[in-house]
């Protein structure tokens, strides 16, 4: 099912009253998630399943089982965002700059936290592993290096 026509089904199904059947919920997320051919169909179900996640957390998840299932809400969020990293790979690597523009994307958007274990660790990779030219290095030994040039 397409990410829109899942979105349309379950604005329908909130409006309706409906019992929260989040489990199936987020089965139709992923399958949506995997099928979409576009950044808009990722970012669409990745708001999906904030918003099925929150309502679970308000309606469904009892107080005891809440941190197990808030350990679970985000691990699936960063299988997402690394699924969406790896489109089109086959090398079985997750290129650093991508992850960090996507979490970066998820931040300014408000999904993520800026201090997010995640998007600290997705920046780090990609200030660490992603080859850049001298022109666009920067610090301390970037500043002594073109001293010598």
């Amino acid at each position: 099912m397409k990410a829109e026509e899942l979105a349309d089904r379950l604005s329908r199904e909130a409006k309706a009253g409906g019992s929260l059947d989040w489990l199936s919920m987020r089965k139709e997320i992923f399958q949506a998630h995997n099928e979409a051919t576009t950044e808009q169909e990722r970012v669409l179900c990745l708001a999906l399943h904030k918003l099925t996640m929150d309502a679970a957390e308000r309606t469904t998840i009892v107080p005891e089982k809440l941190a197990d299932f808030r350990k679970i809400r985000l691990a699936d969020y960063n299988l997402l965002l690394i699924k969406e990293a790896v489109i089109g790979r086959t090398d079985g690597n997750i290129p650093p700059d991508k992850l960090a523009a996507i979490t970066s994307r998820e931040v300014a958007a408000g999904r993520m936290s800026p201090e997010g274990e995640f998007h600290k660790l997705a920046v780090a990779g990609d200030t660490v592993l992603t080859p850049r030219p001298a022109s666009q290095k920067t610090g301390l030994g970037a500043r002594i290096a073109s001293w010598f040039k």
